[in-house]
C-alpha cells in the first residue's frame, strides 16, 4: 500500500532569542486505520532501517530512543515525550548523539475515509543541511513505516 505525500516539506524560518530556527512541515496519507498507525509509531517493535533497534516508553516524560549499529557506524537518538494523546497527537524531543542540537517532532493523527492522515512538524533546526537531511529522512521513514504496516 503506497504512501501518499500530500505536500513537500515546507521550510520556515523563525527567530528564537536572536537565533534563526527552521521547521519542516509534512502531511502524509496512509491506507491504514488510525489505531494501527498510532500503535506502530509508538512501539519499540517498529524498527525502520537504518535503525537497528528502538526503545520507546510512550508516556509524558517517557523516552524515545533510536539506535543505528553498523560495522562502519554507530549512532543514536534520544528524545523525551512532551505530549501523548493516544490515537491523536504526540510531541517529543529529538537529539542525535547527545550533540546538543535538540529539535521537536509534533505528530497529529487524523482519521480519514482512506485511513490516516499524519501531519508532522519537525521544528527547531539551526542548520540548513541538517534540516534538508531530516526532510529527506522523513519521506524515507514514512515509506518504510508504510511497508512495515503492510507486513504486520
Amino acid at each position: 500500500m503506497p504512501v501518499k505525500l500530500m505536500k513537500k516539506a515546507k521550510a520556515e524560518r523563525i527567530n528564537v532569542k536572536g537565533e534563526s530556527r527552521m521547521n519542516i512541515h509534512k502531511t502524509y496519507e496512509l491506507a491504514f486505520p488510525i489505531e494501527h498507525v498510532y500503535a506502530a509509531w509508538v512501539s519499540s517493535n517498529t524498527v525502520i532501517p537504518p535503525a537497528t533497534s528502538m526503545d520507546i516508553l510512550p508516556e509524558i516524560g517517557g523516552h524515545y530512543r533510536l539506535f543505528i549499529e553498523m560495522p562502519d557506524m554507530k549512532s543514536s537518538n534520544e528524545g523525551k515525550f512532551l505530549i501523548i494523546e493516544p490515537n491523536r497527537h504526540i510531541r517529543y524531543t529529538w537529539e542525535w548523539n547527545n550533540d546538543g542540537n535538540v529539535t521537536e517532532i509534533d505528530v497529529v493523527f487524523i482519521p480519514i475515509q482512506q485511513g490516516t492522515r499524519i501531519v508532522l512538524k519537525h521544528s527547531g533546526f539551526t542548520d540548513q543541511q541538517s534540516m534538508a537531511m531530516h526532510d529527506a529522512g522523513w519521506d524515507s521513514y514514512v515509506e518504510g513505516f508504510t511497508n512495515y504496516l503492510a507486513d504486520v
